[in-house]
């Protein structure tokens, strides 16, 4: 069996590479042709172009793999939020263009890029805890519970702009803006919230239940 394998493989082999000369021939001779027809000289048999080969040992390089996670957003998240918070009477667009002009505004008043400094101020502004009340037996118990970053978010934003109000300004983003400027010079009233808030949590810290 292994004979007969043997001699089918090879003569199919002599008949492949008569083909292969044959074709290399006839490939040749159009190669000719066209470097005649264009003025180049005509390549001599048995040249060959000189390849840049790597040397042996040299590791190859491996083809780089573009990671999802380093995709950026089509928009920051933050600034959708931001939108979301500020919008009213379901005006997105208006909610949009305010947004964009806290941020104009944060650049005009810091000349830095805005979106960190508001990147910034909510997370000086987000508290880790809210507190439940509850009645019990005729008296208000207070209890701190835990806040997750989409709950921390939410309550930093509404502070801030509920803070805003007091500020000056023709618009309501510039008004944000100049409050997003207070928070990071420590100035407002939305981190004093924040302190206060905590105090209590403290406080307040026996009424958790404890787990068992």
């Amino acid at each position: 069996m292994l004979s007969s394998l043997r001699s089918s493989v090879t003569r199919s082999l002599s008949l492949r590479s008569r083909l292969f000369s044959v074709q290399a021939e006839a490939n040749q001779g159009v190669i000719d042709e066209l470097f005649t027809t264009f003025g180049s000289t005509t390549p001599t048999n048995g040249s060959t172009t000189p390849t840049n080969t790597p040397a042996e040992g040299t590791p190859k390089p491996k083809p780089s793999r573009f990671n999802l996670n380093e995709m950026p957003p089509a928009q920051d998240p933050l600034l959708e939020f931001f939108a979301s918070r500020m919008m009213e009477r379901g005006h997105r667009a208006r909610a949009e263009k305010s947004t964009s002009e806290v941020l104009l505004h944060i650049y005009a008043l810091t000349k830095a890029p805005p979106l960190p400094i508001l990147r910034e101020a909510v997370d000086l502004t987000a508290p880790a805890i809210r507190l439940m009340r509850h009645k019990t037996g005729g008296k208000i118990v207070v209890k701190p519970v835990a806040l997750n970053e989409r709950q921390r978010t939410k309550k930093a934003i509404d502070w801030i702009l509920e803070a805003s109000k007091s500020r000056v300004g023709y618009t309501r983003g510039e008004r944000v803006a100049r409050e997003c400027v207070r928070i990071i010079q420590g100035q407002s009233s939305a981190l004093e919230k924040k302190e206060t808030e905590h105090k209590l949590a403290m406080v307040s810290r026996g009424n958790v239940p404890r787990s068992r």
